[in-house]
C-alpha cells in the first residue's frame, strides 16, 4: 500500500482502556500486565521480550484454556500505587523511572531487562510508590 495524500477516517477510539488476548493464565485486577514475545496479556514480569501494556481492569481467569480464548481490558492512562520493590521509598523517587519486578512491585534499580512502567510522582512510604503510566503503557 502507499502513502495516503488525502484525508482518510482513521477510526479513532479513546484508547484509555484497551481489551487485549489473554495467555493461558489468570491476571488480578489492579495487577500490572505486560504483552509477551507471543503476543498475549499476561502478568508483567521482568522477562525479555515483553512490553508494559498497563494495569489490569478486571480479573480474567484464562488458565484453563488456552492462549487467546479470553480477553481482558487493561487500564493504559493514570497513576496507581505499587510495591516499592527496593524499599527505600523517599521523596528524592518522585520523577524517577520504574520499571516492573512482578505484577504488583515496581523499582527504580537495576532489572535485567528494564521493562519500565511509568514514572514516579508520589512516594508513599519506604514499601509504597504511586507511579504514572502514561507514555508508558503500550
Amino acid at each position: 500500500m502507499t502513502a495516503t495524500t488525502t484525508a482518510r477516517e482513521a477510526k479513532r477510539r479513546d484508547g484509555e482502556v484497551i481489551a487485549y488476548p489473554m495467555a493461558a493464565v489468570k491476571i488480578p485486577k489492579g495487577a500490572l500486565v505486560n504483552i509477551n514475545a507471543a503476543g498475549y496479556a499476561t502478568n508483567a514480569s521482568d522477562t525479555s521480550g515483553d512490553i508494559f501494556a498497563g494495569v489490569a481492569y478486571e480479573t480474567v481467569d484464562n488458565s484453563a484454556g488456552t492462549a487467546g480464548e479470553l480477553s481482558i481490558r487493561v487500564v493504559t492512562t493514570g497513576t496507581f500505587v505499587f510495591a516499592d520493590g527496593g524499599g527505600n521509598g523517599a521523596q528524592t523517587d518522585v520523577g524517577v523511572l520504574f520499571k516492573i519486578v512482578d505484577n504488583q512491585t515496581v523499582t527504580d534499580a537495576s532489572t535485567t531487562n528494564s521493562i519500565i512502567a511509568g514514572i514516579a510522582v508520589e512516594s508513599i512510604s519506604t514499601t509504597s510508590v504511586r507511579i504514572r503510566i502514561n507514555r508508558y503503557a503500550s
